[in-house]
């Protein structure tokens, strides 16, 4: 089985391909929310695994980070 996450920008278009997906007797389409999102266990250990090896000089400031955004 293979899971995607689609984000879609335009929300007139989302009606159209959830429709044909829907249509298609080999996929199970489920809409989720951003409350919906699952981390598997295998991810969840991968970053625990990450947070125990970090050392504090591999963190940046967010602040800093955010100016460097360049929004127009």
């Amino acid at each position: 089985m293979h899971q995607l996450l689609v984000d879609i920008k335009d929300d007139s278009k989302m009606d159209i391909l959830l429709n044909f997906l829907k249509s298609l007797n080999y996929i199970n389409v489920k809409e989720l929310s951003d409350n919906d999102i699952i981390v598997s266990e295998a991810e969840k250990n991968v970053m625990r695994e990450r947070r125990k090896k970090a050392k504090p000089e591999n963190f940046k400031n967010w602040d800093d980070i955010k100016k460097s955004f360049k929004l127009d």
